[in-house]
């Protein structure tokens, strides 16, 4: 059974997932793919769990969701505490999205129109989960690569349902409390205001703001925020979702242009509740590596200064 330990002393948590040990990618160092053969390809259906939903394109499938085989999370319940030790079973659905049935097709190569209708297919199962009894919060990302921590090649996104808010994500919802009781403001629209008059801007137009976050953590880290303030996809308007699919092709095509199609994570910083945080996309290449001073002090060095990272998404 896979479980939910925190930390000692700090609000930190993590998955123990054993369940995941004999998972093939413990035994194929690049990708889950066995024999050549891709569990998410057409024709290969039978390989995954049953699937949950799917869009369809002239009579096959465009698009797939269904649970993750080898899940970080499962339908126990209950929590154990011992002194120091406090842990719980990791409660919640592992599900997989995959985004084209073409094996060779990565998500920046995918049209506009693809891109929403992804976008619309995670909104979807995002709402579902939230409505189980016991969860408090929907995480939502892609990995590309090894490098990234995916285990497909094909692309594909994830989406885990948690029975608790993660502690990071508590602490954008209170500074961002803090600072509308302060202000009468929300955090995130100065943020995007002041950042596309910057030079750390990468892309505006009418509904979203793409740019470099000024103490970003990685090189070439990118964020995509709407304009209006909203905290969840599925409350974004159809011109909203194709500008915010707009911005993320632009900045995923000129990683692969540019760098040579390198790993990446997209991370969905998504509200639990509509208005406790404003919603935002955040890509970052897997190009450089922490080591004992990041692992040590939580503190980042970052070797690329985000206003170069957004020229380079300009140029």
């Amino acid at each position: 059974m896979n479980e939910l330990r925190k930390d000692y002393l700090l609000d930190k948590w993590v998955i123990i997932a054993s369940g995941r040990k004999k998972r093939p990618s413990d035994f194929v160092h690049e990708t889950e793919e066995v024999g050549g053969v891709c569990y998410f390809c057409p024709g290969n259906e039978n390989m995954t769990p049953p699937e949950i939903c799917r869009v369809e394109e002239g009579g096959k499938w465009a698009i797939r969701c269904f649970p993750n085989k080898f899940p970080a999370v499962s339908l126990e319940d209950g929590k154990k505490q011992d002194g120091f030790l406090t842990s719980r079973p990791a409660y919640g659905e592992h599900e997989i999205v995959v985004e084209t049935s073409r094996h060779d097709e990565d998500f920046a190569d995918l049209s506009v129109e693809r891109i929403v209708m992804a976008l619309e297919v995670y909104s979807g199962r995002i709402e579902e989960l939230k409505r189980r009894n016991g969860i408090k919060y929907v995480s939502l990302f892609r990995n590309k690569g090894n490098g990234a921590g995916a285990s497909f090649a094909h692309s594909h996104a994830q989406i885990i349902s948690l029975p608790m808010v993660p502690p990071e994500v508590l602490e954008k919802i209170e500074v961002s409390k803090r600072y509308a009781k302060e202000k009468g403001a929300c955090p995130y629209c100065g943020i995007w205001k002041k950042e596309v008059k910057s030079e750390r801007q990468i892309f505006e137009d009418e509904n979203v703001a793409a740019f470099a976050p000024y103490a970003s953590r990685f090189p070439f880290a990118a964020q995509v925020m709407p304009k209006r303030h909203i905290g969840q996809l599925g409350e974004m308007t159809a011109e909203e979702k194709r500008s915010f699919a707009t911005a993320i092709k632009k900045i995923l095509k000129k990683l692969d242009l540019e760098m040579g199609d390198p790993a990446y994570n997209m991370l969905f910083h998504i509200a639990p509740v509509s208005d406790e945080m404003h919603l935002h996309v955040e890509v970052f290449p897997r190009v450089s590596k922490y080591a004992g001073f990041e692992f040590g002090t939580g503190i980042i060095i970052n070797i690329v200064p985000p206003e170069e990272a957004a020229e380079f998404y300009r140029s």
